[in-house]
């Protein structure tokens, strides 16, 4: 085959890929017309690469956003928080926060859709995410895995890992929520979940409209490690 024959057939499987992904997004943007999104939105004060974490293809969300005080009583107390609610198919927002580890109020740090909820015993175990076990040594990504061995029954069956495989998220390069969906955004400790379904459709077509899905950045704030990976924000 000639340089000129190889240089055509390139072209032609670029827009080829370019058509599959516009497809695709069309596809998903009619879904969310079609039926029930539920969103959470909550603030991420701390924006380190572990929760959420973005890397290796994924965007999870494990170790943050979960009933501590459950955690503490093995399951006697404690409100069910964020990983515990959502559900395949539900949308979790992460909006800046205050603190320097954060991007300010105002900008939008990840979004993602669950596509799977695995119990955190699933999710140690799934071939799919060794590269998010944590290690001592290694790159930040390994350094600031979140796939963490369950110590006790209560962690390995009623403790959960929410996984995406379709997220955008953006960072240290958190971008500005336009004004018409300021409501969507959480300010102080908790979440929300109540919103209007226009409201959701709107806004997830603008994000389908305007960026890339995929990681689009570091995290705000590079941490080194430490022996205990814990949320210590208000979850």
């Amino acid at each position: 085959m000639r340089d000129g024959d190889e240089l055509r057939l390139a072209r032609a499987f670029t827009l080829f890929v370019e058509a599959v992904c516009t497809l695709f997004s069309s596809i998903r943007l009619y879904v969310f017309r079609e039926i029930v999104v539920k969103v959470y939105s909550y603030v991420v004060e701390h924006d380190t690469g572990h929760a959420p974490n973005p890397y290796f293809d994924s965007c999870t969300l494990c170790r943050c956003k979960f009933s501590q005080q459950a955690e503490k009583t093995q399951g006697l107390k404690g409100r069910k928080n964020i990983v515990e609610l959502a559900e395949e198919g539900d949308w979790v927002i992460g909006t800046g926060g205050a603190s320097k580890k954060s991007s300010g109020h105002g900008k939008l740090v990840y979004a993602m859709q669950v596509d799977e909820k695995l119990t955190r015993d699933e999710y140690f175990s799934d071939s799919r995410f060794a590269q998010k076990k944590r290690k001592k040594m290694g790159t930040y990504e390994q350094t600031q895995g979140d796939n963490l061995r369950p110590r006790n029954d209560f962690e390995k069956r009623e403790q959960f890992a929410l996984v995406s495989w379709y997220f955008y998220y953006f960072g240290a390069n958190a971008v500005d929520i336009p004004e018409r969906f300021k409501h969507l955004e959480k300010k102080g400790p908790g979440f929300r979940s109540h919103f209007e379904q226009g409201d959701i459709r709107w806004f997830l077509g603008w994000l389908e409209k305007t960026y890339k899905p995929g990681r689009q950045g570091e995290p705000r704030y590079q941490e080194l490690p430490r022996r205990t990976k814990k949320c210590k924000s208000s979850c």
